[in-house]
């Protein structure tokens, strides 16, 4: 250790490092503290609390929104009397004297950028007496996996008196800055590494990003496996790489023993250095290694790495770069370790989770309330349900409703007493049969021991319930003969006789042995299979046992599935046996018991069918059915992608055409402006058709409100009086009683449209049309999904016309089917009608007699009067108003987009300020957003969405009004409840005009807020 007695020591425990702090902790209950116990530490805070014990400076931790506080000896004495009741408090509260003058610095590093100030001032009472000193504090943020700031990294030093020289306080400052280098470099590695995930890539990068700023000439991190010490990447400057396996007896006996020690070894002359043979010193010559640093990394007392900084000319190294060098290694011995434990993680879920897939029994994990969150393939086939389906259904839902009481006991059992619950129950599958299987329901628990799931194991008793019916109506035939008993000698002799010949004759393997595998009985049928699977014929009184002595394997099947029923068991199993050389076939056993007169057991009988080809068969079924489903898939999508490819390519020849003629300079003002409403008129057309597109497959963004379905319905039925046609008669039945529902209400009025327009061209364009509204009515079983006996509103149009075929009427609501000529519909309309919905939770029927009429009914879920909200939509005729220099941020992460919307608000009289994601969003708002009226923001973005940026802002700028845009976002087709204005893509300038009005109008605060900050 080239001649210093005051190396620095490495000790992997971070809590263990010798430090008057460290014990203290180890020695505290952190149960109650926000942190809980450190053995749940998160890797981040262990790697920075053995990084801030090993500190040659005061240093501290703050952790958590809670800001619980952690510092190393040297902070403890600036703490003075505050020590030790300050480990594990409110950094904030700890230093209440000068909270306000920490509070601001705080909440600055909090936001993620590093702070230091040299300004704070403070009375110590050390023990010494009361003294007034400087503090000159840094500040670095510590980040999560997701770029969140968790933590804050301090260092701390105190300027007594507030008189130091000015030589002295330029050696304070400079020391800070390097420390405040070394720690945003370590700060800085830590988080790349973080995002590594194999071991040499983790040893790779450290050993470059060392390297460099070090200025080392070869930096390598070494795994030592006994002797040898393996070296897999390394970062080499102007000299060779040593990339292999090298063995740690070169090293000499003087570093080996300073190795185990478990300290810093520091070389700063090997030529020089009396520690090294001339073996050993030519060796490193050879690798161009005259100086370096070797750091020792230990896994409990184990030797297990080793960190390698080498110079190719002789150099002194400070302390500081010693002390890097550790902390480095450290990290990087964890950073390995958690590589290789996340991968082993994954590789553990990866196998579980195939074992899961391809149990042989059916399996499946449901919520406390029981429905499906995961089903395996088993499952799917016992319930004759694939699992897309299974996985929107609750365990009730597929339960015969006589075992459903009896089902709900065992779940709450198994939920109350922590232990498994087991029952035969019969499942109700789609066709309406019922399959029994036996269900063993166990209880997941969390690491916490609160529930999680249930895990529910799934049996199919199908084949034993069977084979137990046919045995009871064996055992009830065998009754009905005992009872006969009392007949005369000839009439039992002749029954016998029947019964004989019966068993005799049948197909079914009927054998009977004595507790010492004795053939008792056995029928023709199965002495022919015995023979044909064993090569022996076997008679009453031959031992089977005896008679496959020559055929050790198929003795000991046979002895184990006799051994069954002989022990007692009255059973029924599917299993192989036979001879692999003659046959092997696969049966379906049954064992009954024997008993004397007096009860004793005296052998047993069985029952065999022979299932291998029935087996074949389902299984033959199952892969014909997997390819149906999947060809009938794959129809589907190209249809759907046929369609959309043609409606939109007839778009854009309009669109193109026009473009074209308005590029001519000599093109008269009327054509100019004819082929502009064609553009206009057929964008809106697209955007008509994607939405259609999107309300089929239930991802159109909704926006519900609270509206009486009646009175809509006769606003609609005055203008479909226009729509259908003086032939056409529309009646309409409605209830005097409001009838309340939340839908989108111009989703609901497209629907209608949509019905009315199909009514029409099926009557001809002459016939009566009827609207009946019916309030509170059932929701009926439709297309195989199961009712509903909440109270629904059921708006019924009723047509006089054709009728629709029964060979069509499972497709009319497929996209893009049509009967009519080409050019007269999309085939969309009533897909459009089916999405909206089963979107709004609701569903449409339809009943049709060709030549008579069709009746389409859509169900939707009524509400109670106290949701009812009338908000007044917006008028939307005529030019949007202008603004009056209102400040907008765009957040729009399409350059396009972006700065299209950003020229669009300048024209509306806006003064726009543009944004690409939503973290520059926040850096422009700032604080306290007073410079802006309003936020525009895209919904799909990278990193942070538009609708998590909304409910951020709402947190913290409750004053600041956010408008939503998009063209498509799961987010929102999966709840209306995000609460903020949506404008749809594709939007107008008018449309953005008139929306950011209306939300201008009803936040008037963000205004008044900005003029008074200005």
């Amino acid at each position: 250790m080239h001649g210093r007695s005051d190396a620095t020591l490495y000790v992997p425990a971070v809590l263990v490092d010798g430090s008057a702090i460290g014990a203290l902790m180890r020695a505290q209950d952190w149960g109650a503290s926000p942190l809980g116990d450190p053995s749940t530490w998160p890797p981040s805070l262990t790697t920075l609390v053995g990084a801030m014990l090993a500190s040659h400076q005061p240093a501290f931790l703050v952790w958590g929104r809670e800001r619980t506080l952690l510092y190393n000896d040297l902070y403890a004495d600036l703490l003075g009397h505050r020590h030790p009741a300050a480990l594990g408090r409110d950094y904030l509260d700890v230093w209440a004297e000068i909270k306000t003058a920490l509070a601001p610095l705080m909440a600055q590093a909090a936001a993620g950028r590093p702070v230091h100030s040299s300004d704070i001032v403070h009375v110590l009472d050390r023990g010494r007496g009361r003294e007034e000193a400087g503090f000159s504090l840094f500040y670095a943020p510590i980040r999560d996996a997701a770029g969140g700031v968790e933590g804050l990294y301090g260092a701390c030093t105190a300027i007594q008196g507030h008189a130091l020289g000015t030589h002295r306080r330029q050696e304070t400052e400079a020391l800070l800055r390097d420390n405040e280098e070394r720690q945003s470099f370590l700060l800085d590695l830590s988080d790349t590494l973080r995002l590594l995930t194999s071991p040499t890539d983790i040893a790779e990068m450290a050993a470059r990003r060392l390297g460099e700023r070090v200025g080392a000439s070869r930096v390598f991190y070494a795994e030592i496996d006994g002797s040898l010490m393996k070296v897999e990447r390394d970062y080499a400057c102007g000299v060779e790489s040593i990339v292999g396996e090298h063995s740690l007896a070169a090293f000499g006996p003087d570093l080996l023993a300073a190795y185990r020690d478990g300290a810093v070894v520091a070389v700063e002359d090997v030529a020089a250095d009396p520690r090294f043979s001339d073996e050993a010193r030519t060796g490193l010559a050879s690798r161009q290694v005259a100086a370096f640093v070797d750091v020792i990394l230990f896994r409990e007392e184990q030797w297990v790495g080793l960190l390698a900084v080498q110079s190719a000319t002789a150099r002194v190294w400070s302390r500081a770069e010693e002390n890097l060098i550790r902390e480095v290694g450290e990290r990087v011995k964890a950073a390995i370790e958690r590589a290789r434990a996340e991968t082993a993680l994954s590789e553990s879920e990866q196998h579980l989770a195939a074992i899961f897939a391809g149990a042989s029994v059916g399996l499946s994990e449901v919520s406390a309330d029981g429905r499906f969150l995961r089903v395996n393939t088993e499952l799917c086939r016992i319930l004759g349900r694939p699992a897309e389906d299974l996985l929107t259904r609750n365990l009730a839902e597929v339960t015969d409703p006589a075992d459903s009481r009896a089902s709900q006991a065992a779940i709450a059992e198994a939920i109350e007493t922590g232990r498994s619950t087991s029952l035969d129950k019969r499942y109700r599958r789609p066709d309406g049969t019922a399959i029994w299987a036996n269900s063993s329901i166990k209880r997941l628990d969390d690491t916490d021991g609160r529930l999680k799931n249930l895990l529910v194991v799934t049996a199919d008793l199908s084949r034993r319930k069977e084979a137990e019916q046919r045995l009871a109506e064996s055992e009830r035939r065998l009754q009905e003969l005992n009872e006969t008993l009392e007949l005369q000698v000839s009439e039992r002799t002749a029954e016998r006789n029947l019964f004989a010949t019966i068993v005799e004759r049948t197909d079914i393997l009927v054998m009977a042995v004595d507790l010492d595998y004795n053939i008792l009985a056995i029928n023709k049928a199965n002495a022919d299979e015995f023979a044909r699977i064993y090569g022996v014929r076997p008679t009453v009184g031959d031992n089977m046992l005896d008679l496959l002595a020559d055929q050790p394997v198929q003795q000991a099947e046979v002895r184990a599935g006799w051994g069954r029923g002989l022990a007692g068991e009255e059973i029924t199993f599917v299993e192989e046996f036979g001879d692999p050389d003659r046959a092997r076939p696969c049966y379906e056993i049954s064992f009954r018991t024997l008993r004397n007169a007096e009860g004793e057991r005296t052998g047993c009988y069985q029952f065999v069918m022979d299932v291998t080809a029935r087996l074949r068969s389902q299984t033959e079924l199952a892969l014909a059915q997997d390819a149906l489903r999947q060809s009938q898939k794959l129809e589907a999508v190209g249809q759907l992608t046929g369609g959309v490819a043609h409606d939109f390519n007839n778009l854009l020849t309009i669109i193109r055409s026009s473009v074209d003629f308005l590029r001519r300079h000599d093109l008269p003002e009327a054509r100019k402006r004819r082929y502009l409403d064609a553009v206009s008129d057929t964008v809106e057309r697209a955007a008509k058709l994607t939405g259609q597109l999107l309300a089929f497959a239930r991802r159109q963004a909704l926006k519900p409100e609270v509206f009486d379905v009646g009175q809509k319905v006769r606003g609609i039925a005055d203008m479909l009086d226009t729509l259908t046609g003086s032939r056409v008669r529309v009646v309409t039945e409605v209830p005097i009683a409001p009838c309340l529902i939340r839908a989108d209400l111009s989703q609901f009025e497209t629907a209608l449209v949509n019905m009315a327009v199909n009514a029409r061209d099926a009557m001809n364009g002459e016939g009566t049309l009827t609207l009946r509204v019916s309030c509170g009515s059932a929701l009926p079983a439709i297309r195989g999904h199961a009712g509903s006996q909440e109270p629904f509103a059921a708006v019924a149009l009723i047509d006089t016309g054709t009728g629709i075929p029964p060979e069509q009427i499972g497709r009319i609501f497929e996209p893009f089917f049509t009967t009519k000529e080409v050019g007269k519909g999309t085939g969309l309309g009533l897909s459009q009608v089916f999405g909206f919905a089963k979107q709004s939770g609701g569903d449409v029927d339809v009943r049709s007699i060709p030549g008579q009429g069709t009746t389409f009914t859509l169900y939707l879920p009524e509400v109670v009067a106290e949701e009812q909200t009338f908000a007044d939509r917006p008028q939307e005729d005529g030019l949007a108003p202008l603004g009056t220099g209102q400040r907008i941020l765009v957040v729009e992460d399409n350059v396009g987009v972006g700065q299209f919307a950003t020229q669009i608000l300048e024209d509306l009289g806006y003064r726009p300020v543009w944004a690409a994601n939503a973290e520059e969003a926040l850096e422009e708002l700032g604080r306290e957003g007073s410079r802006f009226d309003l936020v525009f923001s895209d919904v799909v973005m990278p990193g942070m969405g538009g609708v998590a940026l909304a409910r951020d802002l709402q947190t913290r700028l409750p004053h600041v009004p956010v408008v939503l845009t998009s063209g498509y976002s799961h987010v929102l087709a999966q709840s209306d409840a995000h609460g903020f204005a949506l404008l749809h893509k594709p939007y107008s300038a008018e449309q953005l005009g008139r929306i950011l009005h209306q939300v201008l109008g009803l936040h008037p605060r963000a205004a008044a807020i900005r003029a008074g900050c200005a």
